[in-house]
């Protein structure tokens, strides 16, 4: 099953596979001014049981889910929640670079730790609820050129928040969302 996620959090399907193979001759990483208003994003996973090999079309790399034994997989690779983290992780420092270029701020180093907690209940037993996070934490120390203290590093936080389009799904699906920002000397 494929996923096609447009910007923004929003999702929507490509429309034809003429649209599809015109999107996928579009280089779609680049330092070039963005030449549509929506980034076409695929992928494709084939698997038996829990585990699932995904793959990107057009693209050498692909990558393994797996789950924990409690539910039914070996731990053999990570986990789609593990991997959900990853991509908030990710996504946050991708997007600072973003934020940082268009704001002519130089970044170094990154170090990023996310902590979260997951019920069980409805996941694993079935039971009512919401399978959703309870709670995500979010860690992150980036070295900058904004001066310590600065009110512009505020700005910077809140603009790659404003704009992590992963930041925003977790946000938007009422998860209680938490994050602490360092700003280290580059």
């Amino acid at each position: 099953m494929a996923a096609r996620f447009a910007l923004h959090g929003l999702c929507r399907p490509l429309a034809n596979s003429t649209l599809l193979a015109k999107s996928q001759a579009i280089r779609l990483i680049s330092t070039t001014k963005a030449l549509q208003s929506t980034l076409p994003v695929a992928i494709s996973g084939t698997g038996i049981g829990v585990l699932q090999h995904i793959s990107v079309p057009g693209k050498t790399y692909s990558f393994t889910a797996d789950t924990y034994p409690i539910l039914g997989g070996e731990d053999s690779a990570p986990s789609p929640v593990v991997y959900s983290l990853a991509a908030l992780s990710a996504c946050n420092q991708v997007t600072g670079a973003v934020v940082a270029k268009d704001h002519g701020i130089r970044l170094g180093q990154w170090h990023v730790d996310v902590e979260a907690q997951l019920p069980t209940k409805t996941l694993v037993k079935g039971e009512e609820g919401n399978p959703n996070w309870e709670s995500v934490k979010l860690k992150l120390r980036v070295q900058t050129d904004i001066p310590e203290g600065s009110a512009e590093f505020e700005k910077f936080v809140s603009e790659v928040e404003r704009r992590c389009p992963i930041t925003a799904l977790f946000k938007r699906s009422g998860v209680k969302y938490e994050s602490e920002w360092v700003n280290e000397k580059l």
